[in-house]
Parts: structure tokens; sequence; C-alpha cells
């Protein structure tokens, strides 16, 4: 393995933090009503990314050891690193000062936020383009990373906003029909993005058919079809999409408060949510494990 867990661990929460802003800013503008969620999504993500630094930091033991290794990511200009460090950097300060502001139950400065959403994007697209600039991994080598982190991000920012959402307030979820509706297509964008980048990367050379068999059939293939395909993708799809289908057959028979007693239990929600981040973890590790390098002779 090229990279471990902790960085896969790290991969996960940057682009889970900067989904959880996303979450967060669009429900504040679609449901000004749904106050839980918007404040969840706006102190969760500054958290989230916070431990990820840290697991960042604890796995640099070099940069331990000599600071001026980190001092160096913030001068290196040509590195990908230092851009994707000062995209973390401006994001954290703009989601840790909305959080404050939440806490402190203060108006949000718009152009804050708008900063804040820049670069939550800007983040969420970093994590793909860290490891999609490595041209010997020919797995992450492809312009097809980038999208499916974002894709993956926005879709466990908008599971961990809600899991939390739903231990503080039960029923705020089940309000917010349009944020599922764009979780599931997220998550039916995700399928098809994994196994298009597979059927393009696989046929460039054979490190790559490799990494992808490894996948598919191999070492990694039980983690890969069982832990994010069917856990991770398809229980949450199908889940979600039957609560969106009673949802609107309950609206068009008797209206909200209906909908609402008929939408799925707390448990469910639950199962559902836990899954995608369970899911959105297992991604970026099964990419770096099965990373196999092109060997120059």
């Amino acid at each position: 393995m090229v990279w471990g867990t902790i960085i896969a661990a790290y991969l996960f929460l940057a682009g889970l933090s900067a989904g959880a802003f996303l979450t967060s800013s669009y429900a504040a503008r679609k449901y000004p009503e749904a106050v839980t969620i918007r404040i969840v999504g706006r102190i969760i993500s500054p958290v989230l990314m916070g431990i990820g630094l840290l697991l960042l930091i604890v796995d640099a033991e070099a940069g331990l050891k000599d600071p001026l290794r980190f001092i160096y990511l913030f001068t290196n200009f040509s590195s990908v690193m230092t851009i994707g460090t000062y995209f973390i950097s401006f994001f954290m300060m703009a989601a840790a000062f909305i959080a404050l502001m939440e806490i402190l139950k203060k108006e949000i400065n718009k152009i804050v936020e708008y900063v804040g959403i820049f670069f939550a994007v800007a983040t969420a697209i970093y994590t793909g383009f860290l490891i999609g600039v490595i041209g010997a991994v020919p797995l992450w080598n492809t312009a097809i990373l980038p999208i499916l982190f974002v894709v993956s991000a926005f879709s466990t920012g908008i599971a961990g906003t809600m899991l939390t959402s739903a231990f503080i307030d039960k029923k705020v979820v089940h309000h917010v029909m349009s944020l599922k509706k764009i979780h599931v297509s997220l998550l039916i964008a995700e399928v098809f993005l994994i196994f298009t980048m597979f059927v393009i990367t696989s046929s460039s050379n054979e490190s790559a058919a490799q990494s992808v068999a490894m996948l598919l059939s191999g070492e990694y293939s039980v983690l890969f079809w069982t832990g994010l395909i069917l856990v991770g993708l398809l229980v949450p799809i199908v889940i979600e999409s039957l609560e969106l289908y009673n949802s609107r057959q309950l609206h068009r028979r008797a209206g909200m408060e209906v909908a609402a007693a008929g939408s799925p239990g707390f448990t469910a929600i639950v199962i559902t949510e836990s899954a995608v981040l369970a899911g959105g973890f297992i991604l970026r590790y099964l990419l770096l494990a099965a990373a196999v390098p092109v060997i120059f002779l």
C-alpha cells in the first residue's frame, strides 16, 4: 500500500467536512425552518476537518521531527499539496468562524459564507487531485477521480449532517425531501463514476488492470462488493428511494403531517446514513490499498 489507513481517514474526513458545510448552506437557503440541520452541519464541519488534520500530522512522523517540512507546504507553489494546504486553511477559517457565530447565535456574514462554500468545493476537489496527480499510479491518475471524490464528499456530508441531526430532532430529517433527492442522485452517480473509472483505467495499462482486478475479483473484492457497493451504496439508494416514493404517495393522499408520520423510523435513518459514511471511508481506503504503481525499467 502506498499510503495507509490514516491517509484514507484524512481524505474521508476532509471530504465529509466540506460536504457537511455545503449541506448546511443548502439547508439554510432551501429549508430555513430546518434550523437543526443548518446548525449541525456548520458545527461538525470544522470539528471533522480538525480531526483530519491531526491525523495527517500524526502520520507525517518526519514532519513532527522537522517542523520546517510543514512550513515548506506553504511555500512550494509548484506542489498540489501546497495549493491544497491553502484551500484547507481558508476553508477551516471560514467554517470555524461560522460555527462560532452559530454557537453565539449571531448573524452569519454572507461574504464569509460564500468564501466557505467556495473553499469547501475546492477542498473536496483537492482530496481527489492530491492522489490523482501521481502519474505512477494509473488507478489514481484519471480526471474522473476528483469528480468522484466531490460527489462522495457531498454525499457523506449529507449523511453525516442528517445522522447527527436525527439524534437531536428525529422529525426534521423527514421534511427536507429535496435534500434526500439530491442524496439519492449522488449515490447513483457515485456507482456510475466508480465503474466508469474502472473501465477507462483498466484499459490504459497492465498496472491499472491489476488494480481493478484486485477490487473486482481479487484481494479486496469482498470489501468492495459487500462493504462499498452493497452496504455503502445500494442499500442507502433502495431505502431512501422507498422513502421518497412513500412520501410522495402520502403527500398526494393526506398531506405533510401524515407523510411525516409514514416516514421510516429512527433506526432506518441511522442504518442508512451510517452505511453511506462507511461506504465513503471504504471507497478511499480501497483506492489507496489497491494502488499498483507502474514499474519503470
